[in-house]
C-alpha cells in the first residue's frame, strides 16, 4: 500500500455553516496522497452528519466522534490515528489554497526540514483580507538557530518594535510525524494553558534538527467574533498568569537563562494588553469595566514585573500602557485603551 504523505487533523465543533468550505479544500488539494481526519468533538450541531457524509464520499475521509474535550484534546486525537509521513491541522471555520500540501510537502523532501512554518491570511465574511507578514524564508540548521527560533515564538526582546514577529499556530506549520510519535508529543487543554499552540511548538522544536520559515501565506484564518481566541473573558489576566508561570518553569528547565525571562515577560505584557483593550471594548458598562481595572491592577504581577523587566525599553505607547497598570491609574487605563480599535 502506498504510503500517505501527510495527516490533516481538523478539530470539528459548532461550524456547520463554514465546515464544506473547509473539508472542499482539503478534498481538492494538488496532492492526493493525503488523509483528512475529522475530529467531532461532540459538535451540537449538524456537523458530525456532515463529518460521516463526507467519510462516505471520499475514502481519505477518516472521522473520530468523541465527547466534547477541547481543541487541544481533539487535535491529540487525530494524532493517535495518523498514518502520514507529516502532519498538519486545520481550524474547521478556516481553508486552505489548494497547492499547499503539495508545496509544504515537496519544501520538506528537499530541505529534509523537521518542521516548515508559513504565513496566514485573515478574512471576515464581508470579503475583508489582511495580510501583515514581512518575514523573509528561513532555514535553522543549528542548535543555536532551533533555540532562538524559540524564543522568537515566544516573544520579541524589549526594544523590538511589535510584540512578536512569528505567528505560532500549529495550523501554519507542516510536522514529521515521526517526531511527534517517537517522543510522545501532544497538545495541551487550552481549557488548562491558553495558547496551546506555542506550548506544542516549543515541545516540538526541542526534539529537531532542522526548521525552515516560508513567507506563503497559504493558510486562510477567518475572523470569528466567537472564537475562543477573541472572547471576552473577565478571567483572562489570570489564565494569562498561569500560563506566564507556566513557561517561565519551562524555560528554567531547558536552560534559556534570562533571555528567555525577558521573552516571556513581554508575552505576558502583550497578552495582558490585549485582554484589557477587549474587555474595555465589550458590551458591559462603564462601571463594570473601572471595577474590573482595579481587580486586574491589583494584581502582584505588575509590581513582580516592575522590579525586574525594563519595561521603559518597550516603544512608548507598549510602556505607557504598562506603566498605567502598574501604577493603578484604571480610569486612564480605560480611556486610553478606547481610544484602541
Amino acid at each position: 500500500m502506498k504510503s500517505l504523505k501527510v495527516s490533516v487533523i481538523v478539530p470539528v465543533y459548532n461550524v456547520e455553516k463554514y465546515l464544506p468550505c473547509c473539508i472542499d479544500s482539503l478534498l481538492h488539494q494538488t496532492l492526493k496522497d493525503i488523509e483528512i481526519i475529522l475530529v467531532d468533538d461532540g459538535s451540537p450541531d449538524n456537523c458530525p452528519a456532515l463529518c460521516d457524509e463526507y467519510a462516505k464520499q471520499d475514502h481519505r475521509v477518516r472521522v473520530i466522534h468523541k465527547k466534547n474535550a477541547g481543541l487541544g484534546y481533539a487535535r491529540n486525537s487525530g494524532i493517535e490515528i495518523a498514518t502520514g509521513e507529516y502532519i498538519t491541522f486545520v481550524d474547521s471555520d478556516d481553508y486552505v489554497d489548494l497547492n499547499t500540501y503539495q508545496k509544504l510537502y515537496d519544501l520538506a523532501i528537499d530541505s529534509k526540514a523537521d518542521v516548515i512554518f508559513f504565513e496566514r491570511k485573515r478574512f471576515d465574511d464581508h470579503g475583508n483580507t489582511w495580510v501583515s507578514s514581512s518575514n523573509e524564508e528561513r532555514t535553522y540548521h543549528t542548535e543555536e538557530d532551533i533555540r532562538g527560533l524559540m524564543l522568537d515564538i515566544i516573544a520579541n526582546p524589549p526594544k523590538a518594535e511589535v510584540d512578536r514577529y512569528i505567528e505560532c499556530s500549529s495550523c501554519c506549520a507542516l510536522y514529521r510525524h515521526d517526531v511527534i510519535r517517537r517522543h510522545g508529543l501532544r497538545f495541551k487543554s487550552e481549557r488548562e494553558l491558553i495558547s496551546e499552540d506555542r506550548l506544542f511548538n516549543l515541545d516540538y522544536l526541542l526534539h529537531t534538527s532542522s526548521a525552515m520559515f516560508i513567507p506563503d501565506a497559504l493558510y486562510n484564518n477567518r475572523v470569528n467574533p466567537l472564537s475562543l481566541s477573541r472572547t471576552v473573558r473577565p478571567d483572562r489576566i489570570d489564565k494569562n498568569y498561569f500560563y506566564y508561570q507556566y513557561l517561565l518553569t519551562w524555560l528554567e528547565e531547558n536552560n534559556f537563562g534570562i533571555e528567555g525571562s525577558l521573552r516571556v515577560t513581554r508575552l505576558f505584557i502583550a497578552d495582558s494588553r490585549v485582554a484589557i483593550f477587549q474587555y474595555v471594548q465589550s458590551s458591559h458598562s462603564k462601571k463594570e469595566k473601572i471595577q474590573w481595572l482595579k481587580e486586574v491592577a491589583s494584581h502582584p504581577v505588575w509590581r513582580e514585573i516592575a522590579k525586574s523587566y525594563p519595561y521603559q525599553q518597550l516603544p512608548l505607547k507598549y510602556a505607557l500602557h504598562f506603566y498605567l497598570t502598574y501604577k493603578g491609574y484604571c480610569r486612564l487605563v480605560y480611556f486610553y485603551s478606547k481610544l484602541k480599535k
